[in-house]
């Protein structure tokens, strides 16, 4: 599981304090001691919660009813792939949207979201698909929305949070490296690395953060964020009430701080806005 979300080694957009949450599961996984997969079958998968009074019921977007609005939740840590002890990866939820898109009984779609963010990669992927819409597709905060998981919301056509107290932003990125030498040569295990005499590049930005030298590495996670914050600039363009000086810092804010700075559209409940939404 580690290495299929490159949780060691990787670009990753998502706020510390969600992401340190994780620290036993990965542990654990480090010891040898994964957790206990959570397996859903592909047919769970392809269903969403179409709303209604009720609460609403789960079904394949095909089968819903005319004019159906569907939710989708987005919770927890995201990664491009499923992951085994907890939720479905972008590649899923994206194609979990575009049979929405596909589906003439789907009338508007809500992303729930609550998460701190995730890999690079998983947003780019979910954001790309979600500006594919072709139908009004908008973006319920339920409580968190940070760093990757904001690139997703920006996408939409409204954004609503729960509460004032709704924590929003963490627009940035950093990168991880993980040096596993003193522990490997604790074990007796001596790993022996011979390049290509051309390869004089290869693994370069790595090799020289490990060896306290992080200037290329650095340069790729600059990348990744400029890349980050004009996708909120684009996708923000008429909302946005201030410049990336205040919001692409990293800062995380309350609600009422975001929609000061136009990082969300308003602060209401998930009924009123069903409703409103659809209008």
């Amino acid at each position: 599981m580690l290495f299929l979300h490159n949780i060691l080694n990787s670009v990753w957009m998502i706020d510390l304090d969600f992401a340190s949450n994780y620290l036993p599961v990965i542990a654990n996984y480090i010891k040898g001691n994964p957790a206990e997969k959570s397996v859903r079958t592909e047919a769970e998968k392809n269903t969403v919660l179409i709303a209604s009074a009720g609460g609403g019921n789960r079904m394949n977007p095909s089968n819903a009813p005319k004019a159906a609005t569907a939710i989708i939740n987005i919770t927890g840590a995201m990664t491009k792939y499923d992951q085994d002890c907890g939720p479905d990866g972008m590649k899923t939820y994206a194609n979990l949207l575009q049979q929405c898109y596909a589906s003439d009984n789907i009338g508007s779609i809500i992303l729930v979201i609550d998460s701190g963010g995730g890999e690079a990669g998983a947003m780019r992927l979910m954001a790309e698909t979600i500006s594919q819409k072709n139908k009004p597709v908008g973006c319920f905060i339920d409580d968190n929305c940070c760093s990757a998981a904001y690139g997703l919301a920006s996408a939409c056509d409204f954004i609503c949070a729960n509460s004032s107290m709704a924590q929003i932003g963490s627009i940035g990125t950093y990168g991880t490296v993980v040096d596993f030498s003193k522990q490997l040569e604790m074990m007796g295990v001596n790993i022996i690395e011979i390049y290509a005499t051309a390869s004089t590049d290869k693994n370069k930005p790595f090799i020289d953060a490990i060896n306290g030298k992080p200037e290329a590495l650095q340069a790729i996670i600059d990348t990744y964020n400029e890349n980050f914050l004009s996708l909120i600039e684009t996708n923000r363009a008429d909302q946005l009430k201030a410049d990336r000086k205040v919001w692409g810092t990293g800062k995380v804010f309350f609600a009422d701080k975001a929609l000061e700075l136009g990082l969300i559209d308003g602060i209401d409940t998930l009924e009123n806005f069903i409703n409103y939404f659809n209008l």
